[in-house]
């Protein structure tokens, strides 16, 4: 599943955020992902994008929703934990893996 978010710039359409999710093998869980363009962070996309990759997820009936996030990465640790993830540790002391139970 992807959703994108995109405006118009200079007369065509433009791309400027992707969050998406892959099922793992067991069919339960899924990771997640979410890019947003430097110059458009901090203007509520992420938080719109993933929130409603999270509703999507929910309704195909995902159970688990994780995601690994660089450490130092502030703003998307400080977004995962307003949407409810629980943030946790991973076998690299630079990630931070984030959780989110849907049951």
């Amino acid at each position: 599943m992807a959703l994108a978010a995109t405006t118009m710039l200079g007369g065509g359409e433009a791309l400027i955020g992707v969050a998406r999710y892959v099922r793992d093998k067991t069919g339960d869980s899924a990771e997640f992902a979410l890019v947003v363009a430097d110059s458009w962070q901090g203007r509520g996309i992420g938080s719109r994008l993933l929130g409603k990759l999270i509703e999507a997820a929910h309704r195909r009936r995902v159970k688990r929703l994780y995601g690994d996030i660089l450490a130092t990465n502030r703003p998307m640790l400080e977004l995962a934990r307003k949407l409810g993830f629980e943030l946790g540790r991973h076998e690299d002391p630079t990630i931070t893996r984030a959780l989110l139970d849907l049951r």
